[in-house]
């Protein structure tokens, strides 16, 4: 199939991230791909996908489209190796209307049998739709090449809610290895499972060096101390279920990442 793909690709070539606004909802698909499959699913979504997605993008369907790789390292990497994350998607225009101005030379029967060929090579585990609360990037528009994913389980969700909203200050301020940071609420009555993640931070970093960092410990104790009167500690609040590690391949405003 990788002949067939990696040919398509060819007839087709021949004939800047900016962070969610409060409220603004995050599609984070999870997927699992095999490990023979890995390559050609990659090209398939940056070289094919990854055009419609910077369309989109282009004209204000999306804030941006990303792909990420999770590392074989990662903590709970068993059940997916990647992530592709929605960021902010409106009705209108549609992706039909996208998907025409992304490839008009190409028919929709000829558009539907490569997308059919790529679906082949994954399969998403599930969908996460999350509410965007906070967050920082030092970065501007460009989308940091590490992201640690924290899937967080809250008992008191308006007391962590409020948590974070008021660690933002610190964490911008005081942590200079973290590029970015963002959280966000999942939504969906699934999150009243007991063994459902109910929030996720993102902690995004230049390198896997600085990811490696116990990157906290840059924050003055003083400060620490202050929020933990004023605010409480975060291990009251919450229990961090799965961390996940991921590399940036490609996003739809600033195009691939080699990695």
């Amino acid at each position: 199939m990788k002949n067939i793909i990696c040919f398509f690709l060819f007839f087709i070539i021949s004939f800047s991230y900016s962070q969610p606004n409060e409220g603004e909802t995050v599609r984070f698909q999870f997927v699992k791909v095999e490990k023979g499959d890995i390559e050609e699913f990659e090209i398939f979504m940056t070289d094919f996908v990854g055009k419609a997605a910077s369309k989109a993008v282009e004209n204000g369907k999306l804030e941006n489209w990303i792909l990420r790789r999770v590392s074989q390292n990662s903590e709970y990497n068993s059940q997916f190796s990647h992530m592709i994350i929605w960021v902010a998607q409106k009705n209108t225009p549609t992706w039909a209307e996208t998907w025409d101005s992304t490839y008009p030379g190409l028919s929709a029967d000829s558009r539907s049998w490569a997308w059919s060929k790529g679906q082949e090579l994954y399969e998403t585990v599930y969908n996460a739709y999350c509410t965007y609360i906070t967050g920082f990037n030092h970065s501007g528009d460009k989308v940091n090449n590490i992201a640690t994913f924290n899937l967080i389980k809250s008992n008191n969700f308006n007391a962590y809610s409020e948590f974070e909203k008021n660690m933002k200050k610190t964490l911008e301020k005081y942590a200079p290895s973290l590029k970015g940071w963002h959280v966000l609420s999942r939504n969906g009555s699934v999150t009243r499972s007991e063994n459902a993640w109910n929030f996720l931070t993102i902690d995004t970093f230049e390198s896997m060096a600085d990811a490696n960092k116990v990157w906290w410990s840059e924050i003055p104790q003083k400060i620490n101390e202050s929020n933990t009167k004023k605010y409480g500690s975060a291990s009251d609040l919450r229990v961090i279920q799965h961390r996940v590690v991921t590399r940036l391949l490609f996003d739809a405003k600033n195009g691939k990442f080699e990695n």
